[in-house]
């Protein structure tokens, strides 16, 4: 399994510093993070994806996925840049694409769930279009919360450009065995992100760290013959996020070694 790192760590740093950077250390891909203020879907075109994949190439790195996760931005602002964002990712020469649903206010649960069910009736067309998937972040809180969650909206859909993006971290929070949603979700799962997590406590840290067992997650995904990336998700790390993503790479080899992948 290949390694990416999230740009969204580097949300301060030029975005052309954090490709050389994951390049120099090792990784090899990145997925594209388009909150990042270089690469926003409302000014980015497809030429300045274009451009931006042959720097990732030029640093050694490939497009592993692209994403647009816009947790604070109005819903109306949200679906356009969704839009948007989608319509960049053959340009990256990627085919995976991650979103999520927005925060489950008290009373609107159903109307968010709806929101989002309409904006897959206009994202799945265009992704079938291009040759992509679609794929959705289960997280705690949001639209699509958990991993049965995300099996129902699946089953629903019945779209094979329809795909999951598994947050281990994530899935270890809101399901009962990580594993088993692995097994469940089998080969709809387009991409991961991994980090470390603590029992009951949604904070990503260095994978190996906390309570959930990578290395037991990571022998699963190669059970249902996943070949995709492992890509390290850590965003609240403004603090050095070079030694960060550096000590994160080092801890995922360690995590694959002792999985024996």
């Amino acid at each position: 399994m290949d390694i990416g790192f999230r740009t969204a760590g580097f949300h301060q740093w030029p975005i052309l510093d954090v490709l050389n950077l994951l390049g120099r250390l090792g990784y090899d891909g990145v997925e594209i993070c388009l909150e990042h203020p270089d690469c926003r879907p409302e000014t980015l075109t497809p030429a300045g994806a274009a451009d931006l994949a042959r720097l990732c190439a030029d640093a050694g790195l490939e497009v592993a996925s692209v994403s647009y996760h816009a947790d604070v931005e109005e819903p109306a602002l949200r679906r356009e840049n969704t839009v948007r964002a989608l319509s960049l990712v053959s340009a990256f020469g990627a085919d995976v694409f991650i979103m999520n649903g927005r925060r489950l206010e008290p009373g609107a649960e159903e109307g968010v769930r709806t929101e989002l069910a309409e904006l897959l009736d206009a994202l799945l067309p265009r992704a079938e279009a291009d040759g992509l998937r679609v794929a959705i972040e289960p997280e705690p809180g949001l639209a699509v919360g958990c991993s049965a969650e995300m099996k129902a909206l699946l089953d629903r859909a019945d779209n094979p450009h329809l795909a999951v993006n598994l947050d281990v971290g994530h899935a270890f929070l809101t399901d009962a065995d990580v594993c088993d949603s692995i097994r469940l979700l089998g080969p709809t799962i387009a991409h991961t992100h991994m980090e470390g997590m603590a029992a009951g406590v949604h904070k990503h840290l260095l994978p190996g760290e906390g309570d959930l067992d990578l290395v037991a997650v990571c022998r699963t995904l190669a059970e249902i013959g996943y070949e995709g990336y492992c890509t390290i998700d850590l965003f609240n790390i403004a603090d050095d996020p070079a030694d960060w993503a550096a000590s994160a790479l080092e801890a995922m080899r360690e995590v694959l070694t002792e999985a024996g992948l």
